[in-house]
C-alpha cells in the first residue's frame, strides 16, 4: 500500500505577475512505503483473550487452531483428540491447582510456527483438555509452555494485544534491542528461577514479603490458604467463595478477594483479583515454595518482560506520540 502525494515544490520559488497564468511546471511523485515489520530476532504475535487466557493461533504440522500461551507449563502440551496418531508411553505425572492431570502419551511434532517462531522436532505431552475446551467454549489444540520460548526474553503487552519475543543469547542479552519509540525500561525486578518457574518477591506496605511464581495462565492471582491472619486482614479483602476448574478435571471451591497494597521499590500495583488457596500440590509439582502465583491481574498492569537468563523482570512504559 502507498499514499502518493503530487507536489510542484519550487513553484513558490519562483515569482510571477498577478494577472498571469502559472507557468507550466512539472510534477514529482513522493511515495510512502509501509515497509514490512519482520525479523528474526524481535517477533511480536498478536493474541486475543478467552476469558484472561492468552490465545494464539499457531500451525502444529498441518494442523492449525487456538493455543493457550503459558509461562506455567514447562512444555508443549497438545490436545489428544486432534491427534491421529498414536500415544506413547502413558503416565500420571502433571498436576495442577485441582490435582493431578494423567499424560496420555508423548508425541513428536516436526514443525510447530507460531507467527514467525519456528521449532522443528519438538516433543509433546499430550493430555484430554475436553473439559477446558468445554469451559471455555473455544476449541483447544494445545498449550505452549516454556521449551518453546526458552531462547527468548518475553515481554507481555495486554493494552496492545500482542507478545513480543526477544531472541537472547547463552548470557540473556538480547541480540537486538527494542525501539525505544515502542517500549522505554521504568526499572526491572531481580527474579529467582525453579525450573521453568520464575519468582518474584513482592512487599506490602512496605514491610511484609511474599514470594510468588509468574504464570501467565493463571486467570486470577493465586494465595496461600495458609497465610498469616494479620497479613490477611491487612492487604486481602475477602470476596466471595466460587468454584475452581483447572487443568484437572475435578473442581474445588475456594474464597477469592483482592490482593492490596503490592509495591516493589518505587513500583506500586492495583489491587489484584486474587483466589485463596492450598499451594501444596502446585509447590511440590514446581520444587517451589512460593505464597503465591502472580498471572493476569498482575502481568495486564503494564507492559513487563520475563528474561529467564539474566533473572529479571523488566517493567515499560510506552512513549506517546
Amino acid at each position: 500500500m502507498k499514499t502518493i502525494f503530487r507536489s510542484p515544490l519550487w513553484l513558490l520559488l519562483l515569482p510571477f505577475a498577478s494577472n498571469a497564468a502559472p507557468p507550466d511546471l512539472p510534477q514529482w511523485d513522493m511515495t510512502l512505503l509501509h515497509s514490512e515489520w519482520v525479523t528474526p530476532n524481535i517477533i511480536r504475535i498478536p493474541f486475543t483473550l478467552t476469558g484472561t487466557l492468552i490465545t494464539v493461533r499457531a500451525r502444529l504440522d498441518t494442523l492449525e487452531g487456538n493455543f493457550f500461551f503459558d509461562t506455567g507449563a514447562s512444555s508443549l502440551l497438545l490436545n489428544q483428540r486432534y491427534l491421529s496418531r498414536p500415544l506413547a508411553g502413558a503416565s500420571e505425572n502433571a498436576g495442577g491447582i485441582t490435582g493431578k492431570v494423567r499424560v496420555l502419551g508423548a508425541s513428536k511434532v516436526n514443525t510447530f510456527v507460531l507467527d514467525n517462531l519456528q521449532v522443528v522436532n519438538v516433543m509433546a505431552d499430550c493430555i484430554d483438555m475436553t473439559h477446558i475446551e468445554r469451559s471455555k467454549k473455544t476449541e483447544l489444540l494445545g498449550i505452549i509452555g516454556y521449551r518453546i520460548f526458552d531462547g527468548f526474553e518475553v515481554l507481555f503487552d495486554y493494552e496492545s494485544s500482542r507478545i513480543v519475543l526477544i531472541r537472547t543469547d547463552s548470557k540473556g542479552n538480547p541480540l537486538e534491542a527494542l525501539p525505544n519509540w515502542e517500549y522505554q525500561p521504568l526499572g526491572s525486578i531481580p527474579v529467582v528461577t525453579a525450573g521453568h518457574v520464575a519468582i518474584i518477591k513482592l512487599q506490602f506496605a512496605g514491610r511484609s514479603a511474599k514470594s510468588f511464581a509468574l504464570d501467565s495462565g493463571a486467570e486470577q492471582n493465586l494465595l496461600s490458604v495458609t497465610t498469616n491472619k494479620r497479613f490477611l486482614k491487612e492487604h486481602f479483602e475477602i470476596g466471595k467463595r466460587i468454584k475452581l476448574n483447572g487443568a484437572g478435571k475435578e473442581s474445588v471451591e475456594v474464597l477469592s478477594g483482592r490482593l492490596k497494597n503490592a509495591q516493589v521499590d518505587t513500583f506500586f500495583f492495583q489491587p489484584m483479583a486474587t483466589l485463596l488457596l492450598n499451594l501444596t500440590e502446585i509447590n511440590t509439582i514446581y520444587q517451589t515454595n512460593v505464597d503465591g502465583v502472580l498471572g493476569y491481574e498482575f502481568l495486564s498492569q503494564r507492559p513487563m518482560s520475563i528474561n529467564y537468563k539474566k533473572r529479571r523482570l523488566r517493567i515499560y512504559y510506552k512513549p506517546r506520540p
